[in-house]
């Protein structure tokens, strides 16, 4: 059964409510929670987002598809983000990472964007457990458009 634009848009529209409701939840509540949808952080380490505002303010996120809509959301406010690696678990700068888009392995959300360092080990990555592999700008164009 083919989705209208319409069924399309409402989808849509749930999701930013849903993340919207969310976000609330994690602001009002405890810090160890992931801010867009109030996932225990302690829980993903190994995939943790983090965006910095234009105030210095940093804002944790549980993975990659939170941070990136969280940029989204923050628009003219946003200074840079950093992501860690799913391989080597380290930090780097989100704008130098590879990106792999609905594998068939979810670290934190679903659809799912996993993190990579090295180009390298994203398609080892894919010929595991599939997926797209995407540069920075195509992960944050696909979180602009509510990842479809």
């Amino acid at each position: 059964m083919k989705r209208t634009d319409t069924q399309n848009g409402i989808s849509f529209l749930l999701l930013c409510l849903l993340l919207l409701s969310a976000s609330t939840v994690a602001q009002a509540g405890d810090k160890n929670q992931c801010l867009m949808c109030g996932m225990k952080l302690e829980n993903y380490s190994h995939v943790r987002y983090t965006v910095t505002d234009t105030s210095s303010k940093q804002y944790v996120t549980c993975g990659v598809q939170c941070g990136l809509l969280l940029q989204v959301n923050l628009a003219g406010k946003f200074k840079n983000s950093t992501m860690t690696d799913l391989i080597s678990h380290r930090t780097i700068p989100a704008e130098k990472g590879w990106y792999v888009f609905k594998s068939s392995a979810i670290t934190d959300m679903a659809p799912g964007l996993i993190g990579f360092w090295k180009k390298s080990e994203a398609e080892k990555f894919i010929k595991g457990f599939g997926g797209e592999l995407l540069e920075y700008d195509q992960a944050l164009a696909r979180a602009q458009k509510g990842y479809r």
